[in-house]
């Protein structure tokens, strides 16, 4: 019997990992919405993609990274109401980390960041890490323009929803 269900337990991750593998090394974009829409349907979780996404997050091959990051920051776009505080803080450490990566990576870690600035579970003062990582390791001014739009995203999103957004912009009293 233990058996059995360990089998069937395996089964949706073997899925999960074909959908990763056909996004990723496939260069198909329709794995992105289907793994989407599982993680909202309750089939997977966002740490199983990230766990399904692994080698490809850590390949030495900047654009296999990309393709990586970008599935789950797609899936971080559709599923951001999902995610609880602790996810959302071990999310933004990552994407933080990924802003110091190969250039092809940056678009994908800025739609991935834009999807955590939407996040209602976001600590106080983490919205400021972000901006802070954004602005110490990325040259905004020379980004294309889609992705300057997207850091512009990013910011409004923290103004719109964050408390600590109150003091931004502001000079001394």
């Amino acid at each position: 019997m233990a058996a059995a269900a360990a089998v069937e337990a395996a089964a949706p991750m073997g899925a999960l990992w074909g959908l990763v593998h056909d996004f990723v090394v496939g260069q198909q974009e329709g794995p992105a919405d289907q793994v989407a829409a599982d993680v909202k349907s309750g089939n997977y979780t966002v740490l199983q993609v990230v766990e399904a996404l692994g080698s490809s997050l850590e390949n030495p091959e900047p654009r296999t990274r990309a393709r990586g990051i970008q599935l789950l920051s797609q899936v971080l776009l559709h599923c951001h109401t999902l995610l609880l505080e602790k996810e959302v803080v071990h999310l933004i450490l990552f994407y933080e980390n990924r802003l110091k990566d190969h250039h092809l990576v940056i678009p994908s870690v800025l739609q991935g960041l834009k999807a955590l600035s939407l996040c209602v579970a976001l600590p106080p003062g983490l919205a400021v890490s972000v901006l802070k990582a954004i602005f110490q390791e990325v040259h905004v001014q020379s980004l294309p323009q889609v992705d300057r739009h997207t850091v512009y995203n990013i910011i409004t999103n923290f103004m719109r929803t964050r408390e600590e957004g109150d003091g931004w912009g502001k000079g001394s009293p």
